[in-house]
């Protein structure tokens, strides 16, 4: 019943141009040749990210041939290489790195900080794919994204080669943007312990969006994987799983246990309520909304400013998507929100989809089996919100800027830049757009007193 990776594809498609995911699907068998200078290693770095990220999303991508492709991205000032249908150039220009400016530029820069180059291939890749649909792609615009680092990060730009002790710190979430920031943080300098929690198993649909994993990995759980798979990136961290949620893991540590770091990456505004009552002292987190941005939240508690349920507080919208969601798979809403399916609950969702097996639905998320049944066309009528994966040039944007704006904040505690920010791979990035949102009135929370006596009692505050 899974989905696959390519059909995974095809429904964010099928979404963003309004057409059925059969049509998606063909518009997808596309050619792209990535042109890049392999004698320079920032350039050759570029280059690779931009084939890892789009090789999860189109038919064939590599280095130029003779054959003639749909698009040819230009890294750097380079001569076309390969008879194409349109060409992307991106490189740098002065001060700052231009994606799709229509011309040859410059050479990559090669004093850009690794981590950063994550977030040019994202941007080239979404650039990719809006030249290869033409006009049938209404997201983004015609004007190249322009990525001033020391505009969105500083004007230090050597402080990314800093060492970051991490400590002990949590990542909850070994999906997509899980992978996309572990992904990035391997180009700093990270020393610690990195406790990974997921309870799930790798699907072969996540495989569209998690650059560390291949075929072989689907059925393995992802927290454990991921870990395996990501261990010699870091020779001064030590990655550790634990298949469990984090507040699973949380009980199995007894009364003593505290989360002073945690990372966010799970795929629910119900779960990133839920973790922000693990009482951890500082938050950072990164979510996608939809196929088009991703949302990037901090913060550190106690405080006046906003939390993760002022940021994710429950709506008529989410409401709404668990009674739909309930109401297909057969189930009441409180066991909905429960977050896992149990094997009591896949007992009863079996009872219902006969061709379902109880063994194949344990431990998985609603909105995964939800977006299964939908896909394979056995929920005749949606009735309510679809669920889509995003590219994977969206939810590694999304870890790319939680790894680096961790890594900054670990270091600069005090960082006050902002608080929420949201940011698209299809378009330029907008420092403007930064706020400082103060917490929201009567957030289930932040409103509570005994919380927060509670946080000041557990991490000794006056």
């Amino acid at each position: 019943m899974t989905l696959t990776a390519n059909q995974e594809n095809a429904k964010a498609l099928a979404a963003l141009l309004g057409i059925d995911e059969a049509e998606a699907a063909v518009r997808l068998k596309l050619r792209i040749a990535v042109n890049f200078d392999a004698t320079d290693a920032v350039s050759r770095a570029l280059g690779g990210h931009v084939i890892a990220l789009l090789s999860r999303t189109v038919d064939h991508v590599g280095v130029p041939t003779d054959d003639v492709c749909d698009v040819e991205v230009v890294i750097g000032c380079r001569e076309s290489a390969v008879a194409a249908k349109t060409r992307v150039y991106s490189g740098q220009a002065e001060s700052v790195f231009l994606v799709d400016a229509g011309r040859r530029l410059e050479s990559c820069d090669r004093d850009t900080p690794l981590s950063f180059l994550v977030i040019e291939a994202c941007h080239i890749a979404a650039a990719t794919l809006r030249a290869a649909m033409g006009d049938s792609l209404s997201v983004g615009s015609r004007e190249p994204v322009t990525l001033d680092w020391r505009e969105l990060f500083g004007p230090r730009i050597d402080f990314f080669a800093s060492p970051v002790d991490i400590g002990d710190t949590y990542l909850a979430g070994a999906g997509a943007v899980g992978h996309g920031f572990v992904y990035t943080l391997q180009y700093f300098d990270v020393r610690g312990r990195l406790h990974i929690a997921d309870p799930k198993a790798i699907t072969a649909g996540g495989l569209n969006r998690c650059l560390l994993l291949h075929t072989e990995d689907v059925g393995r759980p992802k927290a454990t994987r991921l870990c395996q798979l990501a261990q010699p990136l870091f020779p001064s961290l030590e990655l550790v799983p634990v298949d469990k949620t984090l507040d699973e893991a949380l009980k199995a540590l007894g009364k003593g246990a505290r989360v002073e770091k945690l990372v966010v990456g799970v795929d629910s505004r119900r779960a990133r309520r839920s973790l922000q009552m693990n009482l951890p002292r500082f938050v950072f987190d990164a979510s996608t909304t939809g196929v088009s941005e991703i949302v990037l939240h901090s913060n550190r508690q106690p405080s006046e400013l906003a939390c993760l349920s002022c940021i994710y507080p429950e709506n008529e919208r989410e409401r709404a998507h668990e009674e739909n969601v309930a109401e297909a798979l057969g189930l009441s809403l409180d066991e909905v929100r429960a977050g896992f399916i149990s094997e009591a609950i896949a007992a009863k969702i079996c009872s219902k989809y006969g061709e379902l097996r109880v063994e194949d639905l344990v431990g998985r998320a609603f909105d995964t089996v939800y977006k299964e049944l939908c896909g394979v066309g056995k929920l005749k009528s949606l009735g309510g919100e679809q669920v889509l994966a995003p590219f994977s040039f969206v939810s590694v944007l999304a870890g790319a800027y939680l790894a680096i704006e961790f890594a900054l904040r670990v270091n600069q505690p005090d960082d006050g830049r902002f608080n929420y920010w949201r940011v698209s791979p299809w378009h330029t990035p907008v420092p403007a757009l930064r706020q400082i949102r103060p917490r929201v009135e009567g957030c289930e929370f932040c409103s509570k007193s005994y919380i927060q006596r509670a946080m000041k009692d557990l991490w000794q505050l006056r």
